[in-house]
């Protein structure tokens, strides 16, 4: 069982979307998510609405976590989801096992774009669950 750790600088739901379609997809592996620089009260409720109704994900237990030197120490593998020219940095001893994905911010968006979106994360967290499962 991997445990793997989403990440995403601005807390605007991208790693915590990373994380709920990953442990709706499979049970063989955990995911947690954590905003870095920026851990906000809460998330998009439009995010956790669409999350539910065009995903059949539910959210609404999400919340932006701290990355905590625990959760770093602790995943087998890290998944960087914000822009890479303004993300979070994380410690040197843990960037072999990061991995950047670029996924543009929801922030603002209207529903069909955030979608386009949450369709680009749901196709890269199942890359990952398939990749996970080879290497096991």
């Amino acid at each position: 069982m991997a445990l793997v750790l989403f990440i995403c600088k601005y807390n605007n739901s991208r790693s915590q979307i990373a994380e709920a379609v990953f442990n709706k997809l499979t049970k063989k592996h955990k995911a947690v998510s954590a905003a870095g620089g920026s851990v906000g009260n809460g998330l998009d409720p439009l995010d956790i609405k669409l999350m539910k109704e065009k995903f059949s994900v539910d959210m609404s237990k999400q919340f932006p976590k701290p990355p905590t030197s625990n959760l770093l120490k602790s995943a087998d593998k890290i998944i960087i989801v914000c822009d890479p020219k303004d993300c979070i940095l994380i410690p040197e001893s843990y960037i072999q096992k990061a991995e950047h994905w670029y996924v543009p911010s929801l922030e603002g968006l209207p529903a069909e774009e955030k979608i386009k979106i949450i369709q680009i994360i749901y196709a890269k967290v199942k890359g990952l669950i398939s990749s996970l499962d080879e290497n096991q």
